[in-house]
């Protein structure tokens, strides 16, 4: 039911960013995150950059008109990490409601939930069957093994999907609601860094906790970031903290005891520089010090030197299908991203078309 009722809250989200953009309620230090509208035509970015890459073939789970690509990640061998789930019809007992074929309305009557792992181009190599946590953030490791963020828990499996150690989040963070998830996840050689959201809208706040790698010693280092939806992404740059605070168009970085070392972003529905849309970047990815950004409801995949000097433009992916037609629905989706060691391949999560549609460099 808690699975369902999620579902419900994301076919909402639409109109749950028009409303929360209509409120226009300040924000805790004086700046107020930006509303739920896509530019116009008229405002769309335009620029004389070049890309750098083109999509080319997308990457197709083949998970059924029931399965859910909720998240992806890749893992220090390069391989792209896709967490799946399957929602299947419920039995009708004598009483119910009649059946829909609508999938919103489902449940996770089976409990199945998988990894799929893929090689760069795609192919599947093996599946890890998970148990009790629905993977909304998962983090690969170089040991191989993977943490999961999800509704209540925080999980950590070895590469054969066995628990090694859970915790609840409740344990993390005491009276918690119950709407708490996580909405973001890191890992380093020492450390574990979640970000703990409440809420679903466009003002959604997230607390950051940073753990040891074996879910203990929990200690809250960053409050209140404001990420949309429920969506906020992290990195981990030397000895530093990433969080793409998408709701205010920035990103902040952060010690590892929380200390705010700097910052940079800004809001640009015209120039190439800044960061279009309702709430981006939603995600990024790092390569050799040098941050890419994915932002929703544009499609467009930018890179910049760790001091938030814009590089160049990456490319564009096809957003048609993010959204079914709603502009606003475009602007929150969910957009993970990832880049190959090479630079070469740039990899990003369509959620609502459950693929992974992929950037080619282009050869000069």
């Amino acid at each position: 039911m808690i699975q369902r009722t999620r579902r419900l809250i994301r076919s909402a989200l639409p109109v749950l960013l028009l409303i929360a953009s209509s409120a226009g309620l300040a924000a805790d230090d004086g700046e107020q995150p930006t509303d739920g509208e896509q530019p116009t035509a008229s405002e769309q970015p335009t620029h004389s950059e070049q890309p750098t890459h083109r999509e080319v073939e997308s990457i197709k789970l083949e998970i059924g008109t029931e399965g859910r690509l909720e998240t992806m990640a890749m893992n220090q061998a390069g391989e792209l990490l896709a967490a799946v789930t399957w929602l299947v019809k419920k039995p009708t007992a004598e009483g119910d409601p009649p059946a829909t074929d609508d999938p919103t309305f489902w449940d996770y009557w089976s409990e199945r939930r998988e990894i799929r792992v893929l090689d760069g181009d795609g192919t599947e190599l093996r599946k890890i069957e998970i148990e009790n946590v629905v993977p909304l953030q998962i983090c690969g490791t170089d040991d191989g093994s993977i943490y999961l963020g999800g509704e209540y828990l925080i999980a950590k499996i070895d590469r054969d999907g066995k628990l090694v150690e859970k915790v609840k989040i409740v344990d993390v963070i005491p009276n918690t609601n119950a709407d708490t998830h996580i909405s973001g996840i890191a890992v380093n050689d020492q450390y574990l860094f979640v970000a703990i959201g409440s809420g679903r809208s466009l003002r959604a706040t997230e607390d950051i906790v940073r753990l040891t790698r074996d879910l203990k010693n929990p200690t809250m280092i960053v409050e209140r970031q404001f990420g949309c939806c429920s969506h906020i992404d992290l990195a981990i740059d030397g000895d530093a903290l990433l969080v793409a605070e998408n709701s205010r168009h920035r990103v902040n970085r952060f010690s590892f005891d929380g200390e705010l070392l700097g910052r940079w972003g800004q809001r640009d529905r015209t120039g190439i520089e800044g960061f279009g849309a309702c709430c981006n970047p939603v995600n990024f990815d790092l390569i050799d010090g040098r941050l890419v950004t994915a932002e929703s409801g544009i499609g467009r995949v930018k890179e910049f030197h760790s001091d938030g000097t814009f590089k160049q433009l990456i490319g564009y992916v096809d957003t048609t299908k993010f959204d079914r037609g709603s502009r606003i629905a475009a602007a929150s989706c969910y957009i993970p991203v990832e880049v190959s060691a090479d630079g070469n391949r740039i990899y990003v999560m369509d959620v609502r078309a459950n693929l992974i549609r992929v950037l080619q460099r282009i050869e000069s």
